[in-house]
């Protein structure tokens, strides 16, 4: 059926029912100037909304510390199970970008210092990772609806750590991209050409000592060399997983066709008004700008004729 018998069906406005096609709510698929929906995903819909089921409620966190350290005791101690539990009861109502930021990163954080300290082995080290690495992975779903996107997650040659990376590709996906996490010590060359293949965007390499930041800066120009469409956000050590997504949304093509199309530039033509400039492009045709004059002088004045006046005192007769 087409969406507006759908959302006749659905007692809704149109609108509201091209959102849900829009978020992913209702699968659709575009027939012409309009979009065609299956009467089962309709039904299911309709059944899903007379259910009543309550959205995901949120968890407000009063104490981030405390929860970092459960993470920390449960996953130093190789206890997997503990930390499963953790993590999903957090899980359930946190954003993934709280639980990497607030609760991952301060934990491993730790682990780095004591293991610095000769207090905690090599091997428990690499432990207490991968098990973050799984945790990560149980919430990396790309969610329903028109992707931001498309990024390409990974590394600089080198740069063996590759936690940093999926904890970028986990909030990327959350953020509504469209993510190809390919993880850790990957050549610039492979890189930039499976970028070039999927079409990608937005390339964002991961680092976490200074040495592989400074590799990253140069596999960042040699991207943009190759590829000068591709955006490349290049992290290093102390950059935030919020600062990523702030700088990626900058990067957005949705956004960046959106702000071309609410501020042209000078002299830009609009659309069906082919072979007119814009009033912009002509400093000079400005209101309330004078027309400029003859070059090394000053703008022509226009003399004004003095008025004549009529005289209302009767003619002598002759």
């Amino acid at each position: 059926m087409q969406l507006r018998e759908a959302a006749e069906a659905l007692g809704v406005h149109y609108q509201t029912a091209y959102g849900w096609v829009r978020e992913g709510t209702l699968p659709a698929r575009k027939a012409g100037r309009g979009y065609e929906v299956s009467d089962a995903d309709v039904i299911a819909l309709a059944e899903r909304r007379a259910s009543g089921a309550a959205p995901r409620a949120e968890i407000r966190v009063r104490d981030w510390p405390a929860q970092a350290a459960r993470l920390h005791d449960a996953i130093v101690d190789g206890d997997e199970t503990l930390a499963r539990q953790e993590f999903g009861r957090l899980a359930q109502g946190v954003p993934v970008l709280d639980l990497c930021e607030r609760v991952i990163t301060p934990a491993l954080r730790r682990v780095g210092e004591e293991w610095a300290a000769g207090q905690v082995t090599i091997a428990a080290e690499h432990r207490a990772s991968a098990i973050c690495e799984r945790l990560i992975a149980t919430r990396a779903h790309q969610p329903p609806g028109r992707p931001r996107g498309i990024a390409v997650t990974a590394t600089p040659p080198g740069e063996r750590h590759a936690l940093p990376g999926l904890m970028a590709a986990a909030c990327l996906r959350e953020d509504r991209w469209l993510v190809h996490h390919l993880a850790a010590d990957l050549p610039v060359a492979e890189v930039i050409g499976l970028a070039v293949e999927v079409g990608a965007d937005l390339v964002v390499l991961s680092s976490a000592t200074p040495a592989t930041a400074r590799a990253a800066r140069r596999a960042a120009r040699e991207i943009g060399f190759s590829a000068p469409r591709l955006r490349v956000l290049a992290g290093r050590p102390g950059d935030t997983l919020s600062q990523l997504l702030k700088q990626a949304r900058a990067a957005s093509p949705a956004l960046a066709g959106l702000a071309l199309a609410a501020s042209p530039g000078p002299g830009r033509v609009s659309p069906g008004r082919a072979g007119r400039r814009s009033p912009t492009a002509d400093p000079a045709a400005r209101p309330g700008r004078p027309r400029p004059g003859p070059p090394g002088g000053s703008p022509r004045r226009r003399r004004r004729r003095p008025r004549r006046r009529r005289s209302c005192r009767p003619r002598p007769s002759g």
